[in-house]
């Protein structure tokens, strides 16, 4: 991993610098997070309900229970331009806050003014044709696998511009990269792509339905998968 950051991140870093060059970075970084998944020996498995049309733009949802969420989607859902939105704080990481400062949008939810501006980009963002991935618990959870309360700004976001919610189940990176707990060894990581729900002629008042709906459609997966941990 160490070695691929030093070729990877200096070019990266560079081309951060013009906007022009925000999807190139999001191509190399692509590489970078699979050959450092591959270095990892970090192996995955895809289960698609459906092919997927990768040069349309979605709001992406998933359960987040670890930091190599991001990796993989980035790997499973290549060479989609996705943006993520994430928490404020990311942006202050070093080196790799800079992603959060340009190609992906950060939000600070405390601060209504700093969200309002965080959306208006990504507003324009779909504009654009890019995809934005959101996790809807906004956060890790911290009992995976079972999933925290939804925000709704994804759900407000595809219906307002009526956009397709692509939904994806993460079952097992809780297991091989926990943002909290004790890793529980080697684990293959499944993820399922579900066929994208669409929000054509939804209205904004049935944001809560469409959570709803994802919601339901990630507690079954995560239900079958783990019934040991919903049994109690």
């Amino acid at each position: 991993m160490f070695l691929f950051f030093i070729i990877f991140i200096p070019v990266i870093w560079v081309m951060l610098s013009f906007e022009s060059m925000y999807r190139t970075a999001h191509h190399l970084r692509i590489w970078w997070g699979k050959l450092s998944l591959w270095l990892c020996l970090y192996f995955y498995k895809v289960e698609w309900e459906t092919e997927i049309d990768k040069k349309r733009n979605y709001v992406i949802v998933f359960n987040h229970t670890s930091h190599l969420d991001i990796l993989l989607l980035f790997a499973v859902l290549k060479p989609m331009y996705i943006r993520f939105m994430a928490k404020a704080e990311l942006a202050k990481v070093p080196i790799f806050g800079k992603f959060f400062r340009t190609i992906d949008l950060s939000v600070n939810r405390e601060d209504a003014m700093d969200a309002a501006r965080a959306f208006q980009r990504a507003d324009e963002a779909l504009k654009n044709g890019d995809s934005i991935a959101i996790a809807p618990e906004g956060g890790t959870s911290k009992n995976p696998p079972h999933l925290r309360d939804f925000k709704s700004g994804a759900f407000r976001l595809a219906i307002q511009h009526q956009i397709p919610i692509l939904v994806l189940t993460i079952y097992d990176n809780w297991r091989i990269m926990p943002s909290t707990g004790v890793k529980q060894g080697w684990h293959l990581s499944r993820v399922k792509v579900h066929e994208p729900i669409e929000t054509k002629n939804l209205q904004p008042e049935q944001y809560k339905e469409l959570s709803d709906k994802v919601r339901y459609l990630l507690q079954q997966d995560l239900q079958q998968a783990f019934p040991e941990k919903f049994s109690k």
